[in-house]
């Protein structure tokens, strides 16, 4: 019960337009981070590009073999996403609990890790 007040608390603080609005803004900043990294063929992004047709999650398409080694090492670097197999991470700023600043480390982390990749470096994990 104590975990559902508090997040009543939370809500009581805002409005559902409030949180939408921020929730377009951080996946849209998150969608022009990530556009440097998609055009280097490191993965597509399979959400719709409009805002109004998407929710608050950017689905990132990986090659064959990429994205478990991918998810592996954002979950030791403290990174929580979601994998969808075989070749799918998606990752969703939550509205009420994310930054922008957030946003801007995990794409430095996801660059640090496919740059790792690219030059052959994979964990222990394989």
């Amino acid at each position: 019960m104590m975990a559902l007040r508090a997040s009543l608390e939370i809500f009581s603080k805002t409005n559902m337009s409030a949180l939408r609005g921020k929730s377009i803004a951080l996946t849209g900043y998150l969608e022009y981070l990530l556009q440097p990294l998609e055009n280097q063929c490191h993965f597509s992004i399979l959400t719709p590009r409009n805002s109004e047709d998407r929710g608050a999650q950017l689905s990132l398409f990986f090659k064959e073999g990429v994205m478990e080694e991918v998810f592996f090492q954002l979950n030791e670097k403290g990174v929580i996403c979601d994998e969808r197999r075989p070749n799918v991470i998606r990752v969703s700023p939550a509205p009420l609990y994310n930054t922008f600043e957030e946003i801007w480390e995990f794409v430095r982390i996801l660059r640090e890790i496919l740059e790792d990749l690219r030059k052959g470096q994979t964990s222990e994990h394989f």
